[in-house]
């Protein structure tokens, strides 16, 4: 078991019952959760932990929390999964139960610009894949993978099937990671990605490249994935480095 996955799992937990309760209509005559106080007590746990169940869902917009007064249903809880660059980190705890398929994995000979990406010579064989990701059958995110052969020889569809992908990667091909480098854009939907992801033709979707580095500075390999925004938005925090929380 992955260190802290116990507590997560209990506040995944409660986060999913709680979402759930919202969608049902639960809390929407009084428009307000119950405390932390009562809700530690319902779900025997510590506040500590209904406070993280709290978090995901007011990552998702379901909820807002107003200091002194307590928690609310948003207006129109619409939920969407938010994304940061640690997709996996995202969907343990927006979307636990996400399943990925593999469409396609081949050896490809690598184009110019897949070549100049990876740093390696135009022609030179470069492991190419497709997956889908899926929620509950929706189709939310599809992406493509080019991964440099020496990253990509111990790869097989079990593997890239992961929706924990990087970890799988890196313990199978036996590096480690450095960096990702990661660009963002809204383009209009490809023939592909509306009929994977079910969209409309030309209907923006949102485009994330990501290059991975490992501690040698070598470019392993490069994912491009298109995500339907009505399922999912792009969310970053930044924190100011020893910044003081209790000082206002």
């Amino acid at each position: 078991m992955r260190a802290g996955a116990g507590h997560a799992n209990v506040y995944h937990r409660i986060a999913s019952d709680l979402r759930d309760r919202i969608a049902k209509g639960e809390f929407r005559r009084q428009g307000k959760l119950p405390t932390e106080v009562q809700l530690a007590g319902r779900y025997r746990v510590s506040r500590v932990t209904v406070r993280r169940a709290l978090r995901v869902l007011h990552e998702e917009r379901l909820i807002t929390r107003r200091q002194g007064s307590g928690t609310f249903v948003s207006p129109q809880p619409s939920r969407r999964i938010p994304l940061m660059i640690d997709y996996t980190g995202s969907m343990r705890d927006h979307a636990p139960n996400l399943t990925r398929r593999v469409l396609i994995w081949k050896w490809v000979p690598a184009g110019k610009a897949t070549a100049d990406t990876l740093e390696v010579s135009e022609g030179e064989l470069v492991l190419y894949a497709e997956r889908l990701d899926e929620l509950g059958g929706t189709p939310v995110a599809w992406d493509q993978a080019w991964i440099a052969r020496s990253f990509g020889e111990s790869l097989g569809e079990r593997e890239l099937g992961h929706v924990d992908f990087v970890e799988m990667w890196t313990r199978a091909a036996g590096f480690r990671l450095d960096s990702c480098r990661q660009f963002v854009e809204a383009e209009a939907a490809s023939a592909r990605a509306v009929t994977l992801l079910r969209m409309t033709p030309r209907q923006p979707v949102l485009k994330s490249t990501e290059v991975y580095y490992t501690h040698r500075r070598r470019p392993a390999g490069c994912f491009v994935s298109f995500y339907h925004p009505g399922y999912i938005w792009i969310s970053s925090e930044f924190r100011w480095p020893h910044s003081d929380p209790d000082h206002r």
